[in-house]
């Protein structure tokens, strides 16, 4: 989202969070609190009042008003809001204004069966949600992450033609990665340990493939509900010693990481427990981006990012064994490694820059560099 919010340049004026986690600043703009924005102490008033034991705040403003001050000072000509469920939030808000209001999806906000995986008997979101957007889709455009996710707005009854795609860009590294081990392959997996990424099944896979002779390790890298399992899977496996669980990691670290990686693999499937699918895979991108062949599965986004047996070789969700097959075929082929990977570098490069996606965002909000 950072990207894509650098990519707006100086059209972007303000910045309206629920939370800015602590941040000041951001690339020159301070982001301004909306409903989260804890009330200011009244000065010199309230020096008085404490010397009677009580604080006197005012409230900050109400969303209406605080984002009607923000588009008379700012000159404000558009609106892009971040995930549907945030925008039904100040929908009301939004009606009024009379701009041109744009609801970029991720994913997750248009699985409208998703459940956490603390209280999986609940939905997630309410069962009116889906109309609600309905009728913001009324007076906003929406924009897909994937056709995945457009697919999913479709179900909920969105109209096709309030609806456009946006695939997300990620930078191109200047190195390009050379294949040539046979021997220590590191193959990767990063980003949240969540059930629709199933590094569980990731770590049994690597198993069977060590097993079968692969030499090499495992990395995972990210923090999730799943963490604890995959981490008493080490401990229970008899390759723990070649299987490195990180946690998160600073976005340098995960750099150096796909420098050193030979493959990467991800284990998509439609969530047991969440009920959500990978709507694009972000991290998928980046990993192609360095030229790296991806191991994955046949389901969510992955489909619209990797071709299958040109920029890596997707197998069935759940087939353990093929991920392992296809584990030891790309390690002792470090040919087709790069073949895969220089594949996969060219298609970020053609479909998914950060260029292409600054100007996919400005066509479909019709803004120029000129305009506020």
């Amino acid at each position: 989202m950072a990207r894509m919010m650098g990519s707006l340049g100086s059209d972007l004026k303000v910045i309206v969070a629920n939370d800015t986690k602590g941040d000041k600043t951001w690339r020159g703009l301070v982001p301004v609190y909306s409903k989260a924005h804890p009330p200011k102490e009244i000065r010199y008033i309230s020096k008085l009042f404490k010397l009677f034991g009580f604080t006197l705040r005012k409230n900050a403003p109400d969303n209406d008003k605080l984002l009607r001050r923000l588009i008379n000072r700012y000159s404000i000509t558009h609106i892009l809001c971040q995930y549907g469920i945030e925008a039904v939030k100040v929908m009301d808000t939004l009606r009024g204004v009379n701009l041109p209001i744009f609801v970029h999806f991720h994913g997750f906000d248009a699985t409208f069966d998703l459940r956490s995986h603390t209280q999986p008997e609940k939905k997630s979101f309410s069962d009116d949600y889906p109309e609600k957007l309905k009728d913001l889709s009324r007076f906003a455009i929406f924009i897909a992450n994937s056709e995945f996710t457009k697919n999913a707005l479709l179900s909920a009854g969105i109209d096709s033609s309030r609806i456009y795609i946006k695939y997300l860009g990620v930078p191109l590294p200047e190195v390009r990665h050379e294949h040539k081990k046979i021997k220590g392959i590191q193959i990767l997996q990063l980003g949240r340990l969540v059930d629709c990424k199933s590094p569980d099944r990731t770590i049994e896979a690597f198993e069977l493939a060590k097993k079968k002779g692969l030499d090499g390790r495992l990395v995972i890298v990210g923090d999730g509900p799943l963490r604890t399992t995959c981490e008493l899977l080490r401990e229970r496996s008899p390759y723990k010693l070649s299987i490195d669980i990180l946690g998160f990691v600073s976005w340098r670290e995960a750099q150096q990481l796909l420098l050193e990686s030979d493959i990467y693999t991800q284990h998509n499937i439609f969530g047991e427990i969440s009920h959500q699918s990978e709507a694009l895979g972000v991290s998928v991108l980046e990993a192609m981006s360095y030229g790296l062949p991806v191991v994955g599965t046949r389901n969510g986004g992955v489909l619209e990012t990797v071709i299958d047996g040109k920029t890596g070789i997707l197998n069935e969700p759940g087939d353990v064994e093929a991920q392992a097959d296809t584990f030891l075929r790309l390690a002792h082929d470090p040919y087709l490694r790069q073949k895969m990977g220089d594949a996969g570098r060219e298609r970020v490069a053609k479909n998914f820059s950060l260029e292409n996606e600054a100007e996919e965002l400005k066509n479909i909000m019709s803004i120029s560099s000129t305009k506020a």
